[in-house]
């Protein structure tokens, strides 16, 4: 073997960007070593920031979603909660309306019902006059009538023609 090194020669690895220089297999994978160390180191690092992401992408989006979620119920039931009072106070405010009224209503028909027995009465009282007005004028006539019937004979009384006879 005349050009080959013998297997214990050393060759050292120099500084110097000299990438003719030959190495030692021990160098070798000292360097694969060390450089599959760095390898791993930034793969992990940039698989770990990655990760770091995409997990944090998910928290947030499943915390927003919750939130949401959270914050829609709480104005669903503040909602609720403001609708069943204000209804409940249009309920009373109709309610006392509806009383008001009904009360109004009641005072209304009274009025009226006095003055329609006022009304009642004056009209009575000037149907008895004008009727008292009518006695008066005839008072006298059953007694005028008898004695017309008195002066004049009785009237003939006609046979009746019978049904049967044409």
């Amino acid at each position: 073997m005349l050009g080959a090194p013998a297997a214990k020669e050393y060759y050292p690895v120099s500084t110097s960007n000299d990438d003719m220089q030959p190495v030692t297999r021990k160098e070798l994978r000292e360097e694969l070593q060390a450089f599959e160390a760095r390898l791993e180191a930034r793969l992990e690092a940039k698989l770990e920031a990655k990760l770091e992401a995409k997990l944090e992408a998910k928290l947030e989006a499943k915390l927003e979603a919750k939130l949401e979620a959270k914050l829609e119920a709480k104005l669903e039931e503040k909602l609720d909660a403001k609708l069943s009072t204000f209804a409940g106070a249009i309920f009373a405010a109709m309610r006392a309306m509806h009383d008001g009224l009904k009360h109004e209503l009641a005072a209304s028909e009274r009025r009226l019902m006095i003055e329609l027995g006022a009304h009642t009465r004056a009209s009575t009282e000037e149907l008895t006059a004008r009727v008292v007005v009518v006695d008066e004028k005839y008072q006298d006539l059953p007694a005028r009538v008898a004695r017309l019937e008195a002066l004049t004979p009785a009237p003939r009384r006609r046979a009746r023609k019978s049904s049967g006879s044409s």
